[in-house]
């Protein structure tokens, strides 16, 4: 009887999969001539943006969450603040989401040497599916657009949504 109930349980283990994150393509909010002023290092940039989806792999292996697809949207100071935000279809779990926001805080971030480097990372949980949105829009975005003078300026966008 008790190994009957411990293939059981093994059985139900097996069921109930973790989280499977997936990570595609990177979008620029600037332009390439904007990122060198900024003083992106292409090679720590590709060493900070890998550490990040690993730390996120790592913290949503462990959990079983609906399928969701969409943005991590980052956005870097040139004092070495760092915040994020998740553009998922249908939305994370807060607390999730809460997570996410706190490891991006703890990753040491890429150095920008004047104002505000901002991109999203196309993030796919739990489906092979990523988003067919070809530009990030995280939902707290859409009032702070209307706020400010230039809605296409993203550092605006996101000075007005950020404060200091």
């Amino acid at each position: 009887m008790k190994l009957l109930l411990a293939t059981l349980l093994f059985c139900f283990s097996a069921l109930t999969q973790a989280a499977e994150t997936r990570f595609d393509s990177i979008y620029f909010f600037q332009s390439q001539k904007q990122l060198e002023q900024k003083g992106i290092n292409v090679d720590s940039f590709g060493r900070y943006t890998r550490a990040l989806q690993t730390q996120i792999y790592k913290a949503l292996k462990k959990v079983k969450m609906p399928e969701s697809a969409g943005y991590l949207v980052v956005a870097i100071r040139s004092d070495g603040a760092v915040t994020s935000w998740l553009d998922m279809t249908p939305a994370v779990h807060e607390y999730y989401d809460n997570q996410i926001y706190e490891l991006v805080q703890k990753l040491p971030p890429v150095e920008v040497s004047s104002g505000i480097l901002v991109f999203g990372i196309k993030m796919a949980i739990d489906t092979t599916v990523h988003t067919k949105k070809t530009v990030p829009s995280p939902p707290s975005w859409a009032d702070a657009k209307k706020k400010i003078g230039d809605p296409d300026n993203i550092e605006e966008l996101v000075l007005s949504i950020w404060p200091e």
